[in-house]
């Protein structure tokens, strides 16, 4: 491509696709039609009871280098994405009876197209407006999987009425946090396809800067700076694979630890690269006392290093293997497991 740089990482080394041009550094790929040049992100964040998903424009840099950071994290192989448009759409909740679904107002024709991705999604998520948008799906669309279809979904709508009685509403233990069980529940999880991208995280909105401090004392320091903040809110590798900051160690040692499982590991991945857009009031470090650092907006927690010793969130064990889930086989981590774990070879 003469006289052109790739929008999310500045290279001008380009090769030839079936269906466009595709950057050799970090993989975007440009269609011949160049009116759909988008990358679909739906980062799920929960706040009370209602459900908020953010399409932020500025994730696609963070996107296109996802092969590289994983590269470090976990000998990811880096793959192709097949860009493809969206518009940003919220999901209307209905009930899960998908008699009650009136296809033709409550959703968007374009997100029932693919009842086989919103039945995954929904397997994995557990979020009822997931559910309910899969039972559309398959409702308009499903043809002769249908029945197969609305089995996985009775099956996903079973689990997730268990997760939501069993909820948990009290810290297994007096010095964690807990995901707010006023929000829409959720699993953690990630889940990619075509280009379409989303991770599921939950909320610990409920805590204030005063909370944090009754459960694990004063901070080794606060940062106000926003600079500072952000810099500590990524992921940054040195020489040698070498973590520059605490969030991205932290993240290593517990996937290698076997600690979190592969899709909750790029769920923090990308729960990072969107908080790096938010607006923080201040920082608490913790790293010399071995606790999460806590971010804060409004003296809210935004986000908090994922230490699963002081930090509860909804989890799962894996459901899909390698085979039959998404269409990049290379999105799995060399070293992954088919329970999901890292596992030295």
């Amino acid at each position: 491509m003469d006289n052109f740089n790739c929008k999310y990482c500045g290279s001008n080394q380009f090769k030839k696709t079936k269906i466009g041009q595709e950057c050799l550094y970090c993989h975007a790929v440009y269609e011949n039609d160049n009116d759909s040049n988008e990358i679909f992100i739906k980062n799920h964040k929960s706040q009370k009871i209602n459900k908020i998903f953010l399409f932020i424009v500025g994730l696609i840099i963070f996107i296109s280098i996802t092969a590289f950071v994983f590269s470090n994290l976990t000998d990811f192989n880096s793959h192709k994405d097949k860009v493809t448009s969206s518009s940003t759409s919220s999901y209307k909740k209905t009930t899960s009876d998908s008699s009650s679904i009136d296809i033709k107002t409550d959703y968007d024709d374009n997100l029932l197209k693919n009842p086989d991705h919103s039945v995954k999604v929904a397997e994995l998520s557990l979020v009822q407006s997931e559910i309910d948008l899969a039972r559309a799906s398959v409702k308009k669309y499903g043809g002769d999987d249908t029945k197969k279809f609305e089995k996985l979904l009775d099956e996903a709508q079973k689990e997730h009425d268990e997760q939501i009685k069993n909820r948990v509403v009290t810290p297994p233990k007096p010095d964690m946090i807990i995901d707010n069980p006023d929000s829409e529940f959720s699993i953690t999880t990630y889940y990619r396809e075509g280009g379409s991208l989303l991770a599921y995280n939950g909320d610990y909105n409920q805590y204030t800067s005063q909370d944090i401090i009754n459960l694990w004392r004063q901070p080794d320091k606060v940062i106000t700076d926003s600079d500072k903040i952000k810099k500590s809110l990524s992921i940054d590798f040195g020489e040698n694979k070498h973590p520059n900051n605490y969030e991205t160690k932290v993240l290593q040692e517990q996937w290698k630890g076997g600690k979190i499982t592969w899709r909750e590991l790029r769920s923090f991945i990308l729960q990072i690269n969107d908080s790096a857009y938010g607006t923080y009031s201040k920082e608490f470090v913790y790293e010399s006392q071995g606790k999460p650092n806590v971010y804060f907006e409004n003296d809210n927690v935004s986000y908090v290093t994922p230490i699963l010793r002081y930090v509860y969130f909804p989890r799962l064990p894996e459901k899909y293997p390698k085979e039959g889930l998404g269409k990049y086989p290379d999105d799995f981590p060399s070293n992954y497991g088919m329970d999901g774990y890292y596992h030295e070879k």
